[in-house]
């Protein structure tokens, strides 16, 4: 079977699919961030990382709250703040990056889809961390604030069979590059700005 797989949201099927490529039974695999369960993949596992891009993440807050004209944002000045999240990765990287900032942070929720998680942003839910590939289409009444460095980065990719001599997935990973070369533009919108439909979003 020559099958290809693409998967790029969905992380709970990473060491699956890494497993799968090792198996043969795909000769390729589009993850982030890289696959953890074939060892990196890294030297003996059987395959190759072709990095793609790196996609670092955004606090997305309601346009008024009080730290939405930011340029950008050191994390432990989001300690006090209720999350909500686009999937149980991203709440990964949040913990991970809070410990490292001084502070527990308070969850509460985590989704499943990153367009609903910036919904209950606008419902004055809490604020989120979203990856940039991910912030579009624009929804009013939000505001995007980068994370001073260091702050939580996903490196996408693709994992491939070591030495596999596959002209249709050659050709797949070149297309791959050349979109993932396209820049990431991340649009805002107008402090000024009405949000139709909505109530006053919640402020810090």
């Amino acid at each position: 079977m020559h099958a290809l797989i693409l998967d790029a949201s969905r992380h709970q099927q990473k060491c699956r699919l890494a497993e799968r490529v090792l198996r043969k039974t795909v000769d390729r695999c589009a993850a982030a961030p890289r696959p953890a369960g074939s060892g990196g993949p890294g030297p003996g596992s059987g395959l190759d990382w072709i990095p793609l891009l790196e996609d670092p993440l955004h606090v997305v807050l309601p346009q008024e709250h009080r730290l939405a004209d930011r340029d950008a944002l050191d994390l432990a000045e989001l300690a006090t703040e209720p999350w909500v999240l686009g999937c149980l990765k991203t709440e990964a990287y949040l913990r991970r990056y809070a410990e490292r900032a001084g502070f527990d942070p308070e969850v509460r929720g985590t989704t499943t889809d990153y367009f609903f998680a910036r919904s209950l942003v606008v419902a004055g839910m809490g604020i989120s961390l979203i990856p940039s590939i991910a912030l579009d289409p624009e929804i009013p009444g939000l505001r995007t604030v980068p994370i001073r460095p260091p702050g939580p980065i996903r490196h996408i990719g693709v994992a491939a069979i070591s030495r596999k001599n596959r002209p249709h997935a050659t050709t797949l990973v070149q297309a791959l590059r050349e979109q993932a070369a396209r820049p990431v533009i991340v649009r805002q919108t107008p402090t000024t700005a009405a949000s139709p439909g909505c109530g006053p979003p919640r402020s810090g």
